[in-house]
């Protein structure tokens, strides 16, 4: 088995998509080894299982690999309750690891049960890779609560933040904000399962509008500002979450 150690990860306010919810690698992708993306003992993976089990996405932990022979995850479960894959059934294996994000098809060569309930797959000939930055921003269609400092604006505001990373965001909202008084950015993040409120400092750094069918709408980049550790890590774990399972989200 090879065990393989990972390195250790401001928007602007131009251009806005919705996020692609395809199940398959980036359009435009980098062929690449299992080994250039480093994977570590432990990782965890997603698993895109497909027909005949409706495309039922869940997460294992990379157990081990053998170059040109296999890799052992454990086994995949959705709800407590085990999927059953067969041999031969094709999956959709998605990571993470050190500044790659990677995807690959590979099936499924043995189920087994001892020591523990593991699958070895297929070794994959080329893995699709991508390079993500220290502050990669994902495209997003996240409701936000924007509030501002101003005295002139006793309400917050609503918005929608159009891309995110772990340093800052794009938000276009109806509201005019007043670039010269910090904000409060409220949003929640579905991460892992759990739904996380956050509510984080930040200020304008740029500022663009657009002619909407029945009123103007406001693009403000905005730079986070006296990020909590805590809150920077949820962030980071986001972004690499939507990653994963979302490649074609990255900006």
């Amino acid at each position: 088995m090879n065990s393989v150690t990972a390195p250790p990860d401001t928007p602007s306010a131009t251009g806005k998509a919705s996020p692609s919810q395809q199940h398959q690698p980036s359009a435009h992708p980098d062929r690449s080894s299992l080994a250039d993306m480093r994977p570590s003992i432990g990782d965890a993976l997603q698993l895109d299982c497909g027909a005949p089990l409706k495309s039922q996405k869940t997460y294992v932990k990379l157990v081990g690999y053998l170059k040109d022979r296999s890799i052992i995850v454990t086994a995949p479960t959705i709800g407590g309750r085990r999927l059953e894959l067969i041999d031969n059934d094709s999956v959709l294996v998605r990571g993470f690891s050190g500044t790659n994000a990677y995807a690959f098809r590979a099936f499924v060569i043995r189920v087994g049960r001892l020591p523990f309930d593991h699958i070895h797959l297929s070794f994959p000939d080329a893995v699709f890779g991508r390079p993500v930055r220290r502050s990669q921003r994902v495209r997003t269609e996240l409701e936000a609560l924007l509030h501002s400092s101003s005295p002139s604006r006793a309400e917050p505001a609503r918005g929608q933040i159009e891309d995110l990373s772990a340093l800052g965001a794009l938000i276009s909202t109806g509201s005019a904000l007043d670039p010269d008084h910090p904000l409060r950015l409220g949003t929640a993040l579905a991460l892992h399962g759990n739904r996380i409120e956050l509510e984080i400092e930040c200020t304008i750094v740029s500022h663009s509008t657009e002619a909407g069918n029945e009123a103007d709408v406001h693009c403000y980049g905005l730079k986070f500002t006296n990020l909590a550790p805590q809150d920077a890590m949820l962030l980071k774990a986001y972004v690499y979450q939507q990653i994963v399972d979302y490649p074609d989200s990255v900006r």
